[in-house]
């Protein structure tokens, strides 16, 4: 995420996508090691994982917001905050499908309601980060 949000050549929204594509590539390639960690005798390693994850991504996840700001493409006054917020969202929202089929209605409703949620806290317009995303992914 670090390395997303320092690319000089994306605008904040594209970065954002690529953030939302890493996410969805990391649950693929780390399915094992998320099902153990999940397991319930493996609950420290679950805390300590869910503690972990918010501390290294608010940073980059600012920077994207602040960019934006920037760029005209996010009205938020609180950037950090915001970072928070969307992994807050996330968390809560995506909790419970890390086995879900990425092609399932139940996943995609999952996104599309973190996607309206994300838009209204940085203040951009309704559909951007979803129109965004879907010409990531023909262009990916």
């Amino acid at each position: 995420m670090e390395k997303i949000s320092k690319q000089n050549n994306l605008n904040a929204l594209e970065k954002l996508v690529q953030i939302f594509q890493f996410s969805l590539s990391f649950r693929d390639d780390t399915r094992g090691i998320m099902q153990y960690v999940h397991d319930e005798k493996n609950l420290h390693l679950h805390r300590k994982f869910e503690q972990r994850i918010p501390v290294e991504t608010v940073g980059p996840l600012a920077h994207i917001f602040k960019q934006g700001v920037t760029e005209g493409i996010f009205d938020t006054k609180y950037p950090e905050e915001a970072a928070k917020a969307f992994n807050g969202i996330s968390a809560m929202v995506l909790q419970g499908i890390d086995s879900a089929d990425h092609n399932s209605n139940e996943f995609r409703r999952k996104f599309m309601a973190i996607f309206d949620f994300i838009e209204r806290i940085l203040g951009t317009e309704s559909g951007a980060i979803l129109n965004a995303f879907k010409i990531g992914q023909k262009n990916g």
